[in-house]
This record gives C-alpha cells, sequence and structure tokens, in this order.
C-alpha cells in the first residue's frame, strides 16, 4: 500500500512539473537524442520534460523490451546513449542521505556486465566539483542489473558516467532539496 501511494505521489509530482508528452520542450530544454523504441506492448513510453533537465528526462509508461523483465512499475531515466535505464524508486531523488524513501535506482543495463561492477562517477552538472563516486557490484539477477541508492551532496542537476568493463555511457538526474 505504501508503495502504491508513493509512485502515485511521483506521478502527481511529474505530471505538475511536466510539459504533457505531445506539447514542445521549452527553448533551450535540452532533450534525450537516444530514439524511443517501443516496448514489448509496441507502444512507445510516454516522455516527460523538464526544463533543463539534461539529456535523461524522466519517462512513464510502457518499458524499453530489453529493460522489461520484472521491471518495477514508476518513472524511470534513459543514458544519452540508450544502453542504460535507471528505474526510480523515489521521486524526486532528494540530496543528501535521505530515508523513507531513499534514492534507490534500480539500473539495468543492454550490454553484458561480465561481471563487472557498474561504477558512477558524477558531478553538478556544468561544474566540476564537487564529484561522488560509487560502485554497484554485478551481483544482481534477472539480467544485467545493478540495485542501487545514488545519493549526491547538493540539489541541482547531477551528470552521471557510467562504467560496466569496458562500456561507457552517461545519464543526468534531478536532486531537490
Amino acid at each position: 500500500m505504501r508503495s502504491s501511494l508513493i509512485l502515485t505521489g511521483c506521478a502527481a509530482v511529474l505530471v505538475a512539473c511536466s510539459a504533457p508528452a505531445t506539447s514542445p520542450a521549452p527553448a533551450g530544454a535540452p532533450v534525450s537524442a537516444v530514439p524511443l523504441s517501443p516496448s514489448a506492448s509496441g507502444a512507445a513510453p510516454e516522455r516527460i520534460r523538464e526544463p533543463g533537465c539534461g539529456d535523461g528526462p524522466v519517462r512513464t509508461g510502457p518499458r524499453l523490451e530489453w529493460a522489461s523483465v520484472n521491471a518495477p512499475d514508476g518513472p524511470y531515466v534513459v543514458s544519452a546513449g540508450g544502453d542504460v535505464v535507471g528505474y526510480l524508486f523515489a521521486c524526486p531523488l532528494r540530496a543528501g542521505r535521505p530515508t523513507n524513501p531513499s534514492n534507490k535506482i534500480l539500473w539495468y543495463v543492454r550490454l553484458p556486465r561480465e561481471g563487472n561492477d557498474l561504477v558512477m562517477t558524477g558531478h553538478p552538472r556544468g561544474a566540476a566539483g564537487p564529484v561522488v563516486r560509487h560502485r554497484f557490484p554485478a551481483d544482481s539477477s534477472p539480467g544485467e542489473i545493478y540495485p542501487s541508492g545514488v545519493d549526491v551532496p547538493t540539489p541541482g542537476y547531477w551528470t552521471f558516467e557510467l562504467a560496466w568493463g569496458e562500456h561507457r555511457d552517461t545519464v543526468d538526474l534531478k536532486y531537490v532539496s
């Protein structure tokens, strides 16, 4: 029951802070260059845009087919290169070390983990620091997943470089106070 209330609250916040999927993005708002491929149902995911959110707008709706095995309901982000999907359990993500809920994100990677940890290095968008680093082991299943908690010290837009083995991608995440 608590999870459904949190997800309902997240959906309300996302809808209230977002332009409809059919509306053009505000001037100067970057939008992901990653094409949205249909999910198993054939429907394209709904895009939710936030001005200045970077290359990783929060999305809802049908899942990308390769990242849908046991995927949780709720909002998600897609990396700039399209090889990583992050399912957000907390919405919005909060700066600091929040609890109840924490900043839990379940990462799906399209390219094989081959036993490699997911290493995340992040910094505020457009700034060199502060820098945060997270490392998550390749010890979960089913599929190519990494459960995580991704905390940052200050609110704002954060750019994360994601690396697992020789694979690289980036994702932008928004954190609030």
